[in-house]
């Protein structure tokens, strides 16, 4: 092998470890800082003693019933829509199943501020009850409180439930009708086929939509913040932003770190059930039967309901804020945040898809247990929260920014303040990290579609790597490569964690902006910016319902 050739394989070879290492480098900076307080004593820092003493255990338990309040209430708005879905035919069903995905468009904080309009104590809801019935205060009736844990719970489940829905229809449409028919057979009522039959045999399909909804969960801040809900991320901003101790942050995110890993090995554990199910079952996929008229009537209606509360009501009040604030709503301000949010973003989807690209063609060339760590390591961050993501960046490149001017003033040269952390820098290697996996899993699913022989019949005829990448690789990936950067875009405009602690001073992101006008009760004058993050945020959803043929 010439010389240059062992030179370019090597140096190959060295970057995509380096762009492994990269991407776990948050997760051991994190693991670093939580041990080091064992072996280096700090008594200048007692805010993590400090909030293990008084509210630690409070802000715990606030995440545990927010994230399973939220499991519950998406479970709820999933299951029955996704049945019908897929098991009966009847009139707009193709129109229904894709409408009913919607609602992931809208971050939960946004439907948050919506219904807190609405059902709040000076609500229209409220006011029109106390009119009707006569009531003069609130110890006249008693009305649920939006603001709480279950409110929380159930905004977080309006957005999130898509998740739950998308996985198990597809689950439903691919099941078998042999039990059902011996069930049948057998005298069992459709209500018993449906809970001691077709449930149990998606369950691996539902839990591992719950374990998305409990992760995104897990994350949110917004929806929590909004509502004045104390949960672990809130403890992380409050450690990092107002008590200035990132060996807290550090701590803290280690404490969701292992919440996170207690759902994606339950997740793997059901993976694996559903590989061994799978097996076993042969029988054709079940066909849809064709639905009674009262039985369209139910099904319409209920899934009318989900989607008006879950995406048409607060689209329609975004629209009618806009109008409103007509003036508020097109202001230079907005745009310039949207301009350098789409220029971030850009960024990020540029070099994810390129470190996606460099990971992939590797392990396609080299198929090898140490390439496929690579691939695994670089997508372990789409699995973090953002919060525990940003506080893993923000250690070492405050140390990067400490190392950088100390040499520089060495040199008797200026020194450039906070390079690292105080510039979009930090912002594009979070998104980088966080959804490098999204990238990969596009590249990985276009070099499925390339089959192995055209490489075999290119390195027979004598031609290199980088000739058969770049003369058959290349043109046949250039859908998947499509795919990356727009989905990656569009995940950088909507990521509001990380972009919340990441952020330099004076600098807005389309969703900081937003939340920043949300949180401040002025929802109205940012309206149009949320609807932008909507807009773009349904190109992946049509992308996603075209690849789950919703025919």
């Amino acid at each position: 092998m010439p010389v240059a050739k062992q030179f370019a394989n090597k140096a190959f070879t060295a970057i995509a470890l380096l762009v492994a290492c990269l991407m776990i480098a948050p997760v051991v900076a994190l693991l670093l800082e939580s041990l080091s307080s064992f072996f280096i004593t700090d008594t200048s820092d007692t805010t993590f003693q400090d909030l293990a003493d008084t509210v630690l255990l409070s802000y715990t338990l606030n995440s545990l019933v927010v994230v399973g309040g939220a499991v519950l209430f998406a479970c709820a708005l999933a299951i029955l829509p996704a049945w019908w879905c897929s098991h009966y035919e009847f009139p707009g069903r193709r129109y229904l199943q894709w409408a009913m995905v919607f609602p992931l468009a809208i971050p939960a904080y946004i439907s948050a501020y919506i219904y807190t309009e609405l059902l709040d104590y000076a609500g229209p809801v409220q006011i029109a009850l106390r009119s009707w019935f006569g009531w003069q205060s609130p110890a006249d009736y008693w009305f649920p409180d939006i603001r709480s844990r279950w409110g929380a719970s159930l905004m977080l489940a309006l957005a999130l439930y898509p998740y739950i829905y998308l996985l198990l229809r597809h689950a439903f449409a691919q099941r078998s009708e042999h039990f059902s028919q011996a069930a049948k057979t057998l005298g069992a009522s459709p209500r018993r086929i449906f809970t001691s039959i077709e449930l149990p045999l998606v369950r691996p399909a539902l839990v591992i939509g719950c374990t998305l909804v409990a992760m995104e969960s897990l994350a949110d801040y917004g929806t929590v913040h909004l509502f004045a809900v104390s949960t672990l991320t809130t403890a992380i901003y409050d450690s990092w932003l107002v008590y200035g101790s990132i060996s807290t942050a550090a701590k803290i995110s280690c404490l969701m770190l292992l919440f996170v890993v207690v759902l994606v090995s339950a997740e793997k554990y059901q993976r694996k059930q559903q590989k061994h199910f799978d097996n076993r079952n042969s029988g054709k996929p079940a066909q849809k039967q064709t639905a009674t008229v009262s039985r369209i009537c139910i099904i319409w209606l209920v899934c009318s309901v989900i989607f008006i509360a879950g995406f048409a009501y607060p689209v329609i009040t975004l629209l009618h804020y806009t109008l409103t604030y007509l003036n508020e709503n097109t202001s230079p301000e907005l745009w310039q945040h949207a301009q350098t949010t789409f220029s971030l973003a850009a960024t990020a989807a540029f070099i994810a898809t390129l470190l996606a690209l460099i990971l992939n063609a590797q392990q396609r060339f080299v198929p090898s247990l140490m390439n496929r760590s690579k691939l695994a390591f670089s997508s372990l961050g789409y699995a973090l929260p953002g919060t525990v993501l940003a506080i893993g960046i923000l250690i070492p490149l405050t140390q990067a920014d400490i190392l950088l001017n100390k040499l520089l003033t060495e040199l008797d040269m200026t020194r450039v303040g906070l390079f690292f952390t105080g510039t979009g820098f930090a912002l594009v290697v979070a998104f980088v990290i966080r959804f490098s996996a999204i990238s990969n899993g596009s590249l990985q699913a276009g070099y499925q579609k390339i089959p192995d022989n055209l490489d075999d019949a290119s390195l027979t005829l004598g031609e290199s790597q980088a000739t058969t990448f770049r003369r058959i690789h290349w043109p046949l990936l250039k859908p998947a490569l499509a795919s990356s950067l727009l989905l990656v875009f569009i995940e950088c405009v909507k990521e509001l964690p990380a972009s919340l602690l990441l952020r330099p001073f004076d600098f807005e992101t389309l969703a900081t902006y937003v939340f920043q006008f949300a949180s401040d009760e002025h929802l109205e004058h940012a309206a149009s910016g949320a609807l932008l993050i909507i807009v773009v945020s349904l190109f992946p959803i049509s992308i996603l319902s075209r690849t789950q043929k919703m025919d």
